[in-house]
């Protein structure tokens, strides 16, 4: 199962991420960061010999109507240690930079976020959608997804709010 990352850790990445908060009261403590901080900290958390998280293990968003909040768990095999961090995201600007600068391996996880979410991924090596229909404009995972009815229009595709049935 392994151990969560501790407080004297926290406070070393604190002097040099100003930004960084950390839960140390939660039985699995988060660290909570800017997005601008976000990059940074990554690569300082995975080349760091001290944590040396090498595994991004899971990532993912919630919507909290107000704002997105991405969730970043990770994982140092070296010391069988878990990390998560997280990041809020104003409603109105949804954009990260993307971890595939850090762990490669994070690509598909975030294009998958990137279509039912609408989270923008900065430097991503092939941002597009891979669930939805390359046109389509909504985002099926938010809390204000409205259901688009697709119709074809002079042999074209589009997509139209659903009509009340009321």
């Amino acid at each position: 199962m392994g151990i969560y990352f501790d407080l004297k850790y926290f406070q070393q990445l604190q002097t040099e991420f100003p930004s960084v908060e950390f839960d140390a009261e939660e039985k699995e403590p988060k660290l909570y960061v800017s997005a601008d901080e976000l990059l940074p900290l990554m690569h300082r958390l995975k080349e760091n010999s001290i944590w040396a998280f090498d595994r991004m293990a899971n990532i993912t968003a919630v919507d909290y109507k107000e704002y997105i909040e991405m969730v970043y768990i990770l994982y140092s095999r070296r010391f069988d240690m878990w990390l998560t961090v997280k990041v809020k995201l104003p409603e109105e600007d949804t954009k990260v930079q993307s971890m595939t600068q850090v762990w490669p391996g994070t690509e598909f996880e975030e294009g998958e976020i990137y279509d039912l979410m609408g989270v923008d991924f900065i430097n991503h090596p092939d941002m597009r959608r891979i669930l939805m229909p390359d046109d389509y404009p909504a985002h099926p995972l938010r809390k204000d997804f409205v259901p688009l009815q697709p119709k074809i229009q002079g042999g074209v595709l589009t997509w139209h709010k659903q009509k009340s049935s009321s």
